[in-house]
């Protein structure tokens, strides 16, 4: 199970991701956390040191390893310079595992109270103004195209800020389902109708929580402009207002009708059911949008050719399972 923590910059993603890990984690739950957002502050959110935080190496700021890894022996993919966000797996591609022993985990995971967590990084000074935060959002994508997980498994993500994983880079279609977080103003609303309509051509379940709600009329207001998609609302919380402050505390001290939002999100999106194929239906069609709209005349090749019509996710856990 993947899920996406989303909204407008602000509203509240990386409180709500960090809280629904750390739930999971409290029921013995395997979790995988990766921070996409590159205002990195969900590690400080799971009660991550600040110097462990600093140390750890991140996905798109020291990406060489991940590169290498998931190009493995696939003879579509010529060298690590022409991996994009939308890269296809094929035969041959080195493959992560959520359960399996990889030198990415090794590399790049950290790990706290149950909690697995990595980040994709942010720009240092000698990039600010030259480099596109799609540097680092991108190297997610190529991780999670390579990234084998079953039921049972979470992977939570919290993702940059308004509609751009849904638009430009298709992100969101790597997760089944996604938590759109929103604020009782229309400006958060506002990346909803955004978000909805991106993701609807690719049957993308969005479930919107409500949070900073604190009274009736924020939650009607929030209610009328969302409608059936509003699964809960997070109110006034002391829990969050002193862990913005660096007093940590468990989850379990979390007030219990917030509590009950978590609950709520894990009961909403626990049974969803992959469908491997339309995963890579998908990401193929947002590969071919890459490739014709500005990849193909940047790395002076034609991308498409990447694709291998022999591969798909299905047959690899077949043949795992015949394996095992």
């Amino acid at each position: 199970m993947r899920i996406a923590f989303c909204g407008k910059g602000g509203s509240g993603k990386s409180t709500m991701a960090s809280l629904t890990a750390r739930m999971l984690a409290s029921k013995q739950a395997p979790i995988l956390v990766v921070d996409g957002n590159i205002n990195q502050h969900l590690g400080e959110a799971l009660g991550f040191g600040e110097d462990a935080i600093e140390s750890q190496p991140k996905l798109g700021m020291d990406s060489g390893l991940l590169f290498e890894t998931v190009r493995g022996t696939n003879p579509r993919i010529p060298s690590v310079d022409y991996l994009t966000e939308s890269t296809p797996a094929g035969n041959g591609s080195g493959f992560i595992h959520f359960d399996q022993p990889s030198p990415i985990y090794d590399h790049y995971q950290i790990e706290k109270d149950g909690v697995r967590f990595m980040a994709v990084g942010s720009h240092e000074e000698a990039e600010v103004g030259t480099t596109c935060f799609h540097k680092f959002t991108g190297v997610f994508g190529i991780f999670l195209n390579h990234f084998i997980d079953q039921d049972g498994q979470y992977l939570i993500g919290d993702m940059c800020a308004g509609a751009d994983p849904f638009a430009s880079s298709g992100l969101a279609t790597r997760f089944d389902a996604v938590v759109l977080v929103v604020e009782p103003t229309l400006k958060s609303t506002g990346v909803y109708d955004q978000c909805k309509k991106y993701a609807e051509p690719y049957g993308t379940k969005i479930f919107v929580v409500g949070n900073k709600v604190e009274n009736e009329a924020d939650e009607a207001f929030i209610r009328e402009k969302i409608g059936d998609d509003l699964i809960a609302c997070f109110g006034k919380s002391e829990y969050v207002r002193n862990l913005e402050k660096g007093i940590f505390a468990p989850i379990a001290e979390l007030e219990p009708e917030n509590a009950a939002v978590i609950e709520t999100i894990l009961e909403r999106t626990s049974g969803i059911q992959r469908d491997w194929a339309k995963y890579q239906e998908n990401g193929l069609k947002f590969h071919k949008q890459a490739a014709e709209s500005w990849a193909n005349a940047m790395y002076g090749a034609d991308l498409m050719e990447q694709y291998d019509p022999e591969f798909s996710y299905e047959s690899l856990l077949t043949d795992q399972k015949k394996a095992a």
